[in-house]
């Protein structure tokens, strides 16, 4: 049996963790050797639930093994060993590293070029929605790869602003890769896979999905990162367990202001007060890594090149010094009257030059 069947065929049976596939490897020096045991050395196993080795014992078969591997093939589904070759590098040395991956795909994109994350909330604004697709975008056109969950919301836009650029997307599930959920994103990850990107997951053909799935996932999405970018986040978000494990792991973290007024912009707030960058531009992330943009020195839209009237001009600018600002203060730092102010601003908007945020607030497309 090779070492990746070993793990299979452990991860298939009943009440086995990740953790318990572990203690498993401290017991003995070669995994593969453990469907040979005797029932009585099965037993014989230290810190293991008397369940579980009977379980072993129970399912001692290159037969289920078999059985398991059908099922995969049939939906076409690859997996991959802590010990192979190929695993993802960044994740071999995290905190429960999983031990066995499943996924669709091409997964040597994990190992190519830098991979960052790009998380927020499922209750995405416009403001967040246009971020999380112009960060993505700009990033994967300058080669790097984007990874994010394929939860409803920043994740989703993520992918797809990705997908826009050259670079590759990595979708980090909580179930398994067979079973797509929320299945209204059934659609964008069959475009990734197309787009030659990677749907991976550490849960098997036969897991159930627990709300716990998600959180325990987010260890992966940091794993294989080099660092996280929250685009918008409530105090409590599943985007801030990711940044919790990136702490752990090291990573760095980056987070996108929002409006002050905005509770999803609370938790992003949070933790740039707790020493997350801010994100002005993608320039902001580039340095950290010493990417050099040859396109442009800043990564903000060439207004230049826009055919744009003084008014708007004047307007970009004030945006551009005070970061958000709401109609009314748009009037009074620009002494324009409130219904030219409302064109010019709707124009902008049009143009993709500025983003709406709620309450008729404006800031800059990054």
């Amino acid at each position: 049996m090779e070492k990746r069947d070993a793990y299979l065929w452990l991860n298939s049976i009943n009440g086995i963790s990740n953790k318990t596939i572990d203690i498993i490897k401290n017991n003995i020096i070669n995994i593969e050797e453990l469907i040979k045991l005797s029932d009585r050395e099965i037993h014989s196993l230290k810190n293991i639930n008397s369940n579980i080795k009977e379980n072993i014992v129970k399912y001692k078969s290159l037969a289920y093994l078999d059985s398991i591997k059908e099922k995969l093939n049939k939906e076409k589904i690859n997996y991959i060993c802590i010990e192979e070759k190929g695993y993802p590098n960044n994740l071999k040395y995290i905190h429960d590293a999983p031990n066995i991956l499943f996924y669709k795909g091409d997964i040597s994109i994990v190992n190519k070029n830098i991979g960052l994350a790009v998380v927020g909330s499922r209750k995405a604004t416009r403001y967040g929605i246009n971020c999380a697709t112009s960060i993505s975008k700009n990033l994967s056109n300058l080669g790097i790869n984007i990874i994010s969950g394929l939860a409803i919301g920043i994740d989703s836009y993520a992918h797809i602003g990705c997908m826009e650029g050259y670079g590759k997307t990595i979708a980090v599930l909580g179930s398994c890769v067979h079973n797509i959920l929320p299945k209204k994103n059934i659609y964008l990850a069959n475009k990734i896979l197309e787009n030659g990107g990677l749907i991976i997951s550490d849960y098997n053909i036969n897991s159930k999905v627990f709300p716990s799935n998600y959180a325990n996932r987010n260890r992966i999405i940091s794993g294989i990162s080099e660092g996280i970018i929250v685009v918008e986040a409530a105090k409590k978000s599943g985007a801030l367990i990711t940044v919790e494990f990136g702490l752990e792991q090291g990573k760095n973290i980056f987070a996108v202001p929002g409006n002050i007024n905005s509770c999803m912009s609370e938790g992003c707030h949070k933790i740039i007060k707790e020493g997350a960058k801010l994100i002005n531009n993608i320039e902001d992330i580039l340095n950290e890594y010493k990417i050099i943009n040859i396109e442009c020195k800043e990564n903000l839209k060439k207004y230049d090149n826009i055919n744009l009237s003084q008014e708007s001009i004047q307007i970009i600018h004030t945006i551009k010094k005070q970061g958000v600002l709401h109609i009314d203060e748009i009037c009074d730092n620009t002494r324009m009257e409130i219904k030219s102010v409302n064109t010019i601003l709707s124009e902008l908007v049009l143009k993709d030059v500025l983003v709406e945020m709620n309450n008729k607030t404006y800031s800059l497309n990054v």
